[in-house]
């Protein structure tokens, strides 16, 4: 009697379980697999676009938002380039029209996402891209290569001549002097205090892409999603068929019978063997938000020895932004390890910036880095906006004028998703302008009060590698789950690691009962 209790309570739990919250589970794990195979293997989709209109309307481009424009370099006159997250574009200082500027990018918005753009005293134009460093030849932008280079480009800079160009990566400088031909890695140094360390998150978050382990490693993680897409699929299939065959007739019952069957089979032999490798994977993920990741973050190790984490360059996937600050007479470079100062000609180490509180930075990186007067700059990000100055140590918040305090702890974000800003256009109204001519253009709102943006820029379309991106990371799904979608990646990776344990007590107490019969 109690063994017969037992078998229906392991029934009614196990077996409810995993067929309930798998059927959900396997519908969004189609899309988890789906976006990481495809986050995994960026320059296979860098050309692939997707219309906006297929995405919720918060991804539209209204008002300049989405990060369609990051910051503007005035030309001349009235002639002014807008750049950001659609590329480069051809506009006057009151934005009522735009024409299109990406002559010479790769096909595709990926590429042409822009992170900055430089002129320099002769005229010459060069933008930082996700394709990499380009230079304007008058006619078209044309590839600049970087020696050894493997990485994407996350900054430009004028060098203090305004003649020469210094190109960053994330995780080498380069530099071209005016008489130079090509450009140099400058060979930066690590810094005194230096640890081959890094946060846990970092770790688990290059674990749960395959990247600790280099191509290897993804190739392997590419294989789980595969497996997790092969029981996705099965397991729907368990879940349906047994109703088809109740209603159809006496001569299809033997042929689903039969696909049941093999379905039933590797489902259950698939998901046995690779149990340990998929709960990994649903673990990582399930740390990589809310509220697993703020431990993570918080916290350091040293590199695992001999994976990828673990280089000689100290600087190796840090470096985030650079400008020269001529009241110092020193490189002002931000990164993930915060801000830092180095000699012109990178000679010394770098040291950190001697401040005892930095305005906070997103772990996205700086949007705004902009020298407002000598000794005064102005930090943006998704954490908001800061005027620093750096000649008293003191920081206010741009939007309230109130002194910053740091906190121990708190959100990586702010109220203000602070995605680019501009000193250039004329015509806006107050609301936009916080005094220096100044517009700040936040991620979701953009900046209402400008004249209303051109078609032409607002049919841009998104890049698929950033619409896996949105998927993967459970984003694209806020405006339908309200304040529960900062925890989805959680309680999905959570959902997940129970329907795997739950198949698994399921594999496990039919293999004994075959082998007791």
């Amino acid at each position: 009697m109690k063994n017969e209790l037992h078998r229906k309570r392991f029934h009614i739990t196990w077996r409810g379980l995993h067929r309930w919250l798998g059927l959900v589970m396997a519908m969004l794990m189609l899309v988890f697999c789906v976006s990481g195979l495809i986050l995994n293997h960026r320059d296979l989709v860098s050309g692939c676009d997707v219309s906006r209109k297929l995405l919720p309307s918060s991804y539209r481009i209204k008002d300049y938002n989405n990060g369609v424009v990051r910051g503007t370099v005035k030309l001349g006159g009235d002639t002014v380039l807008l750049f950001g997250n659609a590329g480069i574009w051809l506009s006057d200082t009151s934005l009522a029209d735009a024409r299109d500027f990406n002559a010479g990018f790769p096909k595709g918005m990926d590429g042409r996402n822009v992170r900055n753009v430089v002129r320099t005293r002769t005229g010459e134009l060069y933008a930082a891209a996700q394709a990499g460093l380009m230079r304007h030849d008058g006619e078209r932008w044309r590839p600049v290569g970087l020696p050894g280079n493997t990485e994407r480009v996350t900054d430009v800079a004028l060098l203090p001549d305004s003649a020469g160009v210094l190109a960053l990566t994330r995780s080498d400088v380069y530099v071209k002097s005016a008489n130079d031909t090509v450009f140099r890695n400058v060979g930066l140094k690590a810094p005194a205090e230096a640890k081959n360390e890094v946060t846990l998150f970092k770790t688990v978050w290059n674990l749960h892409s395959g990247q600790l382990f280099g191509l290897p490693g993804v190739l392997i993680v590419d294989a789980l999603a595969i497996v997790l897409i092969f029981l996705s699929i099965t397991g729907i299939v368990i879940f349906i068929l047994p109703y088809s065959i109740r209603r159809s007739a006496v001569a299809k019952v033997k042929r689903q019978a039969g696909w049941l069957k093999w379905n039933f089979r590797w489902h259950n032999s698939v998901g046995r063997w690779t149990i340990g490798l998929t709960l990994l994977i649903a673990v990582t993920g399930a740390c990589l938000r809310p509220p697993l990741m703020v431990p993570l973050a918080l916290n350091r190790s040293r590199a695992i020895p001999g994976t990828t984490l673990d280089h000689d360059n100290f600087w190796h996937d840090r470096l985030r932004a650079i400008r020269w600050d001529g009241m110092s007479g020193r490189w002002l470079l931000s990164t993930s390890e915060g801000f830092y100062t180095v000699d012109e000609g990178f000679h010394a180490a770098p040291e950190s910036s001697g401040a005892k509180v930095t305005p906070p930075v997103s772990p996205m990186g700086v949007t705004v880095f902009e020298e407002m007067e000598p000794g005064k700059w102005l930090i943006g990000s998704f954490s908001g906006m800061y005027v620093w100055d750096m000649r008293s140590g003191r920081i206010h918040d741009w939007f309230t004028g109130q002194e910053y305090r740091k906190k121990k702890m708190g959100p990586p974000i702010s109220d203000h998703l602070v995605a680019g800003f501009t000193r250039d256009v004329s015509g806006f109204t107050r609301d936009v302008s916080g005094g220096n001519n100044i517009v700040v253009f936040d991620h979701y709102k953009g900046a209402v009060g400008l004249p209303e943006m051109p078609e032409e820029l607002s049919r841009q379309p998104m890049s698929l590698w950033n619409v896996a991106l949105e998927a993967h990371s459970g984003r694209l799904y806020d405006s339908l789950l309200g304040p529960v979608s900062v925890l989805f990646i959680f309680l999905a990776g959570a959902s997940c690691v129970l329907v795997l344990v739950s198949g698994w007590k399921m594999a496990r107490r039919m293999k004994k009962k075959r082998d007791f019969v």
